[in-house]
């Protein structure tokens, strides 16, 4: 025969007991992935714009140029046989030590770098999956390139931003 208590309260303790393992656990990797993201957030960005840098030259050797440009097409007097939209876009979030960085060098003033560095390498991506994007459809050009950038915050917690979205795009454009 079962005790009634162990019926009644088994459910709690369990949950108890869960919620001591997650926070036993959280004290203990909280820390490590903080101390990770101080020691290796920096390469990492470097290593991101690296690989964007290398991917970029293979886009522009594919097509002789840069495609990308911010001029309507107003100095093409014919020759256009298609065009259509291209797009592409990323989401970038900087790691807590990023943000702590950026929040002890608000308390002085001046410019943040390190938000810089990671919406520069969000913007770096951006266009090169633009370009990306325009040489699998087959774009020769993409004509008045434009660059998005919208903060992302959490409903849940609206102090500072948690994310950035830098959205490219453009008009593809072929040549007859």
């Amino acid at each position: 025969m079962v005790d009634a208590s162990v019926i009644c309260w088994g459910p709690f303790l369990l949950i108890a007991a869960l919620l001591s393992v997650f926070g036993i656990l959280w004290t203990i990797i909280y820390p490590i992935l903080f101390l990770y993201g101080a020691i290796f957030s920096g390469r990492n960005l470097d290593k991101s714009m690296n690989k964007i840098m290398f991917r970029e030259k293979n886009s522009i050797e594919h097509f002789g140029k840069d495609p990308l440009s911010t001029l309507k097409g107003a100095h093409i007097v014919g020759g256009i046989r298609e065009c259509g939209l291209v797009y592409s876009g990323v989401v970038y979030s900087p790691s807590h030590w990023q943000l702590m960085i950026a929040w002890i060098n608000g308390l002085f003033g001046g410019r943040i770098d390190i938000i810089h560095r990671v919406i520069s390498v969000g913007r770096a991506e951006a266009t090169q999956r633009l370009r990306e994007q325009a040489q699998a459809d087959g774009w020769e050009e993409v004509l008045n390139v434009r660059i998005d950038t919208a903060e992302m915050t959490p409903a849940s917690n609206p102090k500072g931003t948690k994310a950035v979205e830098v959205f490219a795009y453009g008009t593809g454009v072929k040549y007859s």
